[in-house]
């Protein structure tokens, strides 16, 4: 039978757990939302780049 501490520290262990996982998917979250930025800013320097090629 597990004692009182011992059945807190396994809770506690879990509660830390969880609590990286939620750090992980809102990092996560961050990131991917991000990339949608940096990809449209890339193609616009792209974008002007090519403009400034063809208008010569």
């Amino acid at each position: 039978m597990m004692s009182i501490k011992q059945k807190k520290i396994k809770r506690q262990k879990g509660q830390h757990l969880i609590e990286y996982a939620i750090v992980a998917a809102i990092i996560s979250s961050a990131v991917i939302a991000m990339g949608t930025y940096v990809y449209r800013s890339v193609q616009a320097t792209q974008q002007m780049i090519q403009n400034e090629f063809t208008a010569e």
